[in-house]
Protein backbone atom coordinates (compact mmCIF):
# COMPACT_ATOMS: atom_id res chain seq x y z
CA UNK A 1 0.00 0.00 0.00
CA UNK A 2 1.42 3.41 -0.98
CA UNK A 3 1.76 6.44 1.23
CA UNK A 4 -1.34 8.58 1.59
CA UNK A 5 -1.22 12.02 0.04
CA UNK A 6 -0.42 14.93 2.32
CA UNK A 7 -2.41 18.14 1.97
CA UNK A 8 -1.36 21.49 3.43
CA UNK A 9 -4.09 23.98 4.29
CA UNK A 10 -4.21 27.77 4.53
CA UNK A 11 -5.24 27.35 8.17
CA UNK A 12 -1.84 25.84 8.98
CA UNK A 13 -2.98 22.22 9.21
CA UNK A 14 -1.50 19.14 7.60
CA UNK A 15 -4.08 16.62 6.41
CA UNK A 16 -3.20 12.98 5.82
CA UNK A 17 -5.95 10.44 5.31
CA UNK A 18 -8.74 11.21 7.77
CA UNK A 19 -6.38 12.89 10.26
CA UNK A 20 -5.55 16.56 10.66
CA UNK A 21 -2.43 17.72 12.48
CA UNK A 22 -2.00 21.20 13.96
CA UNK A 23 0.55 22.57 16.42
CA UNK A 24 1.30 25.36 18.87
CA UNK A 25 -2.08 26.70 19.99
CA UNK A 26 -0.63 28.22 23.18
CA UNK A 27 -4.03 28.42 24.87
CA UNK A 28 -4.14 30.67 27.91
CA UNK A 29 -1.32 32.96 26.80
CA UNK A 30 -3.43 36.00 27.63
CA UNK A 31 -3.49 34.99 31.32
CA UNK A 32 0.28 34.57 31.35
CA UNK A 33 0.75 38.00 29.79
CA UNK A 34 -1.66 39.55 32.31
CA UNK A 35 0.41 38.17 35.19
CA UNK A 36 3.39 39.95 33.63
CA UNK A 37 1.59 43.29 33.51
CA UNK A 38 0.16 43.12 29.97
CA UNK A 39 -3.61 43.29 30.41
CA UNK A 40 -5.40 41.95 27.34
CA UNK A 41 -8.76 40.17 27.03
CA UNK A 42 -9.06 36.52 26.04
CA UNK A 43 -8.76 36.89 22.28
CA UNK A 44 -7.86 33.67 20.52
CA UNK A 45 -9.90 30.84 22.06
CA UNK A 46 -13.14 31.36 20.13
CA UNK A 47 -11.23 31.76 16.88
CA UNK A 48 -9.15 28.62 17.45
CA UNK A 49 -12.26 26.58 18.25
CA UNK A 50 -14.02 27.93 15.16
CA UNK A 51 -11.05 27.21 12.90
CA UNK A 52 -10.60 23.72 14.35
CA UNK A 53 -14.27 22.79 13.91
CA UNK A 54 -14.27 24.21 10.37
CA UNK A 55 -11.19 22.12 9.58
CA UNK A 56 -12.88 18.95 10.82
CA UNK A 57 -15.99 19.67 8.78
CA UNK A 58 -14.24 20.75 5.57
CA UNK A 59 -11.99 17.68 5.40
CA UNK A 60 -14.38 15.22 7.08
CA UNK A 61 -11.72 14.39 9.70
CA UNK A 62 -12.03 11.48 12.08
CA UNK A 63 -9.22 12.66 14.33
CA UNK A 64 -7.31 15.86 15.11
CA UNK A 65 -3.77 15.64 16.50
CA UNK A 66 -2.27 18.58 18.41
CA UNK A 67 1.51 18.37 17.86
CA UNK A 68 2.46 20.02 21.14
CA UNK A 69 2.08 23.29 23.04
CA UNK A 70 -1.67 23.13 23.46
CA UNK A 71 -1.13 25.44 26.48
CA UNK A 72 1.36 28.27 27.00
CA UNK A 73 2.85 28.61 30.50
CA UNK A 74 5.91 26.42 31.20
CA UNK A 75 5.99 26.36 34.99
CA UNK A 76 2.39 25.61 36.03
CA UNK A 77 -1.24 25.80 34.93
CA UNK A 78 -2.47 29.38 35.19
CA UNK A 79 -6.25 29.93 35.64
CA UNK A 80 -6.73 31.04 32.05
CA UNK A 81 -5.22 27.79 30.80
CA UNK A 82 -7.63 25.68 32.85
CA UNK A 83 -10.52 27.63 31.36
CA UNK A 84 -9.32 27.75 27.75
CA UNK A 85 -8.01 24.19 27.44
CA UNK A 86 -11.19 22.77 28.97
CA UNK A 87 -13.39 24.85 26.68
CA UNK A 88 -11.34 23.87 23.66
CA UNK A 89 -11.49 20.15 24.48
CA UNK A 90 -15.19 20.28 25.33
CA UNK A 91 -15.92 22.06 22.05
CA UNK A 92 -14.08 19.42 20.00
CA UNK A 93 -14.47 16.11 21.87
CA UNK A 94 -17.90 15.31 20.41
CA UNK A 95 -16.90 16.49 16.94
CA UNK A 96 -13.64 14.61 16.38
CA UNK A 97 -11.25 12.26 18.18
CA UNK A 98 -8.57 14.40 19.85
CA UNK A 99 -4.97 13.26 20.43
CA UNK A 100 -2.42 15.53 22.08
CA UNK A 101 1.37 15.35 21.85
CA UNK A 102 3.38 16.73 24.77
CA UNK A 103 5.23 19.95 23.92
CA UNK A 104 7.79 21.87 25.96
CA UNK A 105 5.01 24.19 27.19
CA UNK A 106 2.77 21.28 28.25
CA UNK A 107 4.53 20.30 31.50
CA UNK A 108 1.35 20.30 33.62
CA UNK A 109 -1.25 19.73 30.92
CA UNK A 110 -2.04 16.19 32.13
CA UNK A 111 -3.86 17.63 35.15
CA UNK A 112 -6.24 19.58 32.91
CA UNK A 113 -6.81 16.67 30.52
CA UNK A 114 -7.43 14.17 33.34
CA UNK A 115 -11.21 14.61 33.15
CA UNK A 116 -11.30 13.76 29.43
CA UNK A 117 -10.62 10.66 27.36
CA UNK A 118 -7.89 12.37 25.36
CA UNK A 119 -4.67 10.55 24.47
CA UNK A 120 -1.64 12.51 25.76
CA UNK A 121 1.78 11.17 24.79
CA UNK A 122 5.31 12.16 23.76
CA UNK A 123 4.54 10.97 20.23
CA UNK A 124 1.68 9.45 18.26
CA UNK A 125 1.75 7.53 14.99
CA UNK A 126 -0.19 8.80 11.98
CA UNK A 127 0.03 6.93 8.67
CA UNK A 128 3.64 5.92 9.21
CA UNK A 129 4.79 9.31 10.57
CA UNK A 130 5.80 9.99 14.15
CA UNK A 131 4.01 13.15 15.25
CA UNK A 132 6.15 14.88 17.89
CA UNK A 133 6.53 18.42 19.10
CA UNK A 134 10.12 18.83 17.99
CA UNK A 135 11.87 20.27 21.04
CA UNK A 136 13.75 16.97 21.45
CA UNK A 137 15.20 14.62 18.87
CA UNK A 138 13.19 11.53 18.01
CA UNK A 139 14.32 8.22 16.54
CA UNK A 140 12.15 8.07 13.45
CA UNK A 141 12.88 8.59 9.78
CA UNK A 142 9.44 10.11 9.06
CA UNK A 143 8.32 12.94 11.33
CA UNK A 144 5.60 15.61 11.58
CA UNK A 145 6.37 18.34 14.12
CA UNK A 146 5.72 21.88 15.33
CA UNK A 147 7.83 23.93 17.76
CA UNK A 148 9.63 26.11 15.19
CA UNK A 149 6.73 28.50 14.35
CA UNK A 150 8.27 28.91 10.86
CA UNK A 151 7.66 31.97 8.70
CA UNK A 152 9.42 33.85 5.95
CA UNK A 153 9.80 37.62 5.95
CA UNK A 154 10.15 39.46 2.65
CA UNK A 155 11.25 43.09 2.28
CA UNK A 156 9.77 45.01 -0.64
CA UNK A 157 9.63 48.76 -1.31
CA UNK A 158 10.53 49.57 2.29
CA UNK A 159 7.88 47.27 3.79
CA UNK A 160 8.28 43.86 5.45
CA UNK A 161 5.77 41.13 4.69
CA UNK A 162 5.57 38.05 6.91
CA UNK A 163 4.07 34.73 5.85
CA UNK A 164 3.62 31.67 8.03
CA UNK A 165 4.95 28.60 6.29
CA UNK A 166 5.32 24.85 6.27
CA UNK A 167 8.74 23.28 5.88
CA UNK A 168 9.46 19.95 4.19
CA UNK A 169 12.95 18.60 4.90
CA UNK A 170 14.26 15.52 3.10
CA UNK A 171 17.58 13.74 2.85
CA UNK A 172 18.71 10.11 2.52
CA UNK A 173 17.99 9.46 6.21
CA UNK A 174 14.85 11.42 7.07
CA UNK A 175 11.70 13.16 5.94
CA UNK A 176 10.30 15.88 8.21
CA UNK A 177 7.25 18.12 7.89
CA UNK A 178 7.23 21.24 10.09
CA UNK A 179 3.92 22.98 10.84
CA UNK A 180 3.35 26.71 11.39
CA UNK A 181 1.90 27.84 14.70
CA UNK A 182 -1.90 27.53 14.75
CA UNK A 183 -2.08 30.32 17.36
CA UNK A 184 -2.85 33.80 16.08
CA UNK A 185 -0.38 35.23 18.63
CA UNK A 186 2.66 33.77 16.85
CA UNK A 187 3.33 35.14 13.36
CA UNK A 188 6.47 33.02 13.33
CA UNK A 189 10.26 33.01 13.34
CA UNK A 190 11.96 33.93 10.08
CA UNK A 191 13.56 30.75 8.67
CA UNK A 192 15.76 32.88 6.41
CA UNK A 193 17.69 34.10 9.44
CA UNK A 194 19.35 32.23 12.30
CA UNK A 195 19.42 28.55 13.24
CA UNK A 196 16.61 26.14 13.89
CA UNK A 197 15.57 25.46 17.48
CA UNK A 198 14.83 21.78 16.97
CA UNK A 199 17.64 19.20 17.00
CA UNK A 200 15.57 17.26 14.46
CA UNK A 201 16.27 19.88 11.79
CA UNK A 202 19.94 20.52 12.47
CA UNK A 203 21.03 17.59 10.32
CA UNK A 204 19.56 19.12 7.17
CA UNK A 205 21.28 21.43 4.70
CA UNK A 206 19.28 24.45 3.51
CA UNK A 207 19.00 23.00 0.00
CA UNK A 208 17.23 19.96 1.51
CA UNK A 209 14.39 22.06 2.98
CA UNK A 210 11.43 23.20 0.87
CA UNK A 211 9.25 26.15 1.93
CA UNK A 212 5.48 26.40 1.46
CA UNK A 213 4.12 29.84 2.35
CA UNK A 214 0.57 30.58 3.51
CA UNK A 215 -1.44 33.49 2.17
CA UNK A 216 -4.90 33.01 0.67
CA UNK A 217 -3.70 29.48 -0.16
CA UNK A 218 -0.49 27.49 0.29
CA UNK A 219 2.25 28.22 -2.24
CA UNK A 220 5.49 26.39 -2.96
CA UNK A 221 8.33 28.92 -2.66
CA UNK A 222 11.36 26.75 -3.48
CA UNK A 223 14.10 25.45 -1.24
CA UNK A 224 15.51 27.38 1.67
CA UNK A 225 18.95 27.89 0.11
CA UNK A 226 17.54 29.53 -3.03
CA UNK A 227 15.20 31.72 -0.97
CA UNK A 228 18.01 32.76 1.38
CA UNK A 229 20.21 33.70 -1.60
CA UNK A 230 17.41 35.69 -3.26
CA UNK A 231 15.90 37.40 -0.22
Amino acid sequence: MGKKKIRLTREGALIIGSTGVIADLHLGIEGTLEERGVAIPSMQLDELVERSVALVEEFNLEELVIAGDLKHEFSRNVPGEWRDVRRYVESLKDVVRLRVVRGNHDNYLAAILADYSVEFADAVEVEGYAVVHGHRDWESDRIIMGHEHPSIKVRHSGAVYSFRCFLHARNKDREVWVLPAFSTFFPGSNVLEGEFLSPILRGFRSEEIDVYAIEDDVYYMGNLKVLSDLL
